[in-house]
C-alpha cells in the first residue's frame, strides 16, 4: 500500500466525491473487505456496493487484492490503495484562456512539473529529508535573489562539469523557488 495517491484528473476526483464511496473508503480497517461484507458494514444493497467498488478500482483507489471461490461464487477483496488520497492542484485548474500565456503561466508550468515529480517521489516513497535543501523566510533585495540565483547556478555547473560518472547518479529536479509574501521587512 502506498502511503499517498494523489488524484491528478477529474474522472478520479468525481469518482471519490461521491458521499457513498467516501463512506466505502472509511470503512477499510486493516484487512481487505469484499463487496458483501461491505454492504453489511454499510447497510446498502450488494448491487449498490458493488457499482461503487467497481467505479473506485477503475480509477485506482482501490486494489484487488485477494479473490475465493465460496460455493462456486468468485468473492473479491479489495483495499484502498494508500493510506491517504490527496487532489493535485493542477487537476483543478480551469484556466484554458491561450491570450493569457505570460510569465506567471510559464513560471506556473514550471512549478507544476516540479510538484508532480514531488509528488511522485512521494508516492513512490522516493523523498527523504535529505532531498529537501534548505527552506527560509529571508528578507532579501532583487539584485540579492539574482545574485544567490547565479551563485547556485554556477556551483552547480562547477560540480556537474568536474565530477565522473557514477553507475549510481540518478536525475533530480533542482529549483531555487523565491515566493514574494505579503509582509514587509522590518530593520
Amino acid at each position: 500500500m502506498k502511503e499517498v495517491l494523489v488524484l491528478r484528473d477529474l474522472e478520479c476526483i468525481k469518482a471519490i466525491a461521491h458521499p457513498r464511496r467516501i463512506d466505502i473508503l472509511n470503512a477499510f480497517k486493516s484487512i481487505p473487505l469484499s463487496a458483501k461484507q461491505l454492504s453489511q458494514l454499510l447497510d446498502e444493497p450488494h448491487a449498490k456496493i458493488n457499482y461503487h467498488i467497481k467505479t473506485l478500482y477503475k480509477v485506482g483507489v482501490l486494489d484487488l487484492v485477494e479473490e475465493k471461490v465460496k460455493s462456486g461464487i468468485v468473492e473479491k477483496y479489495y483495499y484502498p490503495t494508500a493510506k491517504h488520497i490527496v487532489i493535485g492542484k493542477n487537476a483543478l485548474n480551469f484556466n484554458s484562456d491561450a491570450e493569457n500565456k505570460n510569465m506567471g503561466d510559464i513560471c506556473i508550468s514550471k512549478f507544476e512539473n516540479m510538484s508532480n515529480s514531488f509528488y511522485k517521489a512521494i508516492e513512490e516513497n522516493d523523498i527523504d529529508s535529505e532531498y529537501i535543501a534548505n527552506y527560509n523566510q529571508v528578507c532579501l533585495s532583487k539584485s540579492e535573489i539574482k545574485e544567490l540565483a547565479n551563485t547556485i547556478e554556477e556551483k552547480i555547473n562547477e560540480i556537474v562539469l568536474n565530477r565522473k560518472h557514477d553507475e549510481s547518479e540518478m536525475k533530480y529536479d533542482l529549483a531555487l523557488i523565491t515566493i514574494p509574501l505579503d509582509e514587509k521587512c522590518k530593520a
